[in-house]
């Protein structure tokens, strides 16, 4: 008989410790994004690496700066150089118990010229005529489940790509997860 009236005891009691987590003691999450790519001047990794919100990553959208590439054969001698313009756009996103699930787009453009216009700026980048020229347009649209701490890497080819992370923040907004990205 005594065991039947510790049960309604362990359940209000159980209700109260759900009701002491309050949802600003939950982590936020956010989603890394990287778009790397070979400095055609230095030789050395270059690139982009932005962190947004969870909750503002739903119809976000990011032009990364323009930027030159190239290619060599084996050798070195005859290298191909290309401008590189990218955008990336996230339509959806949604925090799942393991994760982030993200519906995104990502388009890379290699040309011999590319103009970019902003309110500030107008912006044109071009690889002389004389010179052999790379281009290649790509468009990835993808739903993906981001583990939290697990990169995800597309491959655009030339040496560029593009990662994604999701991670989870503690109420001071330091990282729970390590995303080792761009």
């Amino acid at each position: 008989m005594r065991s039947s009236t510790y049960i309604p005891l362990l359940a209000v009691l159980a209700l109260a410790g759900c009701a002491a987590v309050s949802p600003g003691t939950l982590p936020s999450v956010s989603v890394i994004n990287s778009l790397t790519f070979d400095n055609a001047m230095s030789g050395k990794r270059d690139g982009l690496r932005s962190a947004w919100p969870a909750a503002t990553l739903s119809g976000s959208s990011e032009h990364f700066p323009m930027a030159q590439v190239k290619q060599c054969d084996k050798d070195g001698a005859a290298c191909s150089w290309g401008v590189l313009k990218a955008h990336r756009s996230f339509s959806k996103a949604r925090v799942t118990p393991g994760g982030m699930e993200v519906d995104f787009e990502v388009l890379v453009d290699v040309d011999r010229s590319h103009q970019a216009k902003t309110q500030d700026q107008d912006t044109t980048m071009t690889i002389p005529a004389n010179v052999s020229a790379l281009q290649r347009k790509r468009l990835e649209k993808r739903t993906m489940v981001l583990a939290y701490g697990k990169p995800a890497r597309i491959d655009f080819g030339y040496g560029i790509n593009y990662d994604l992370c999701a991670q989870r923040l503690d109420a001071q907004g330091k990282p729970l997860d390590k995303c080792e990205v761009g």
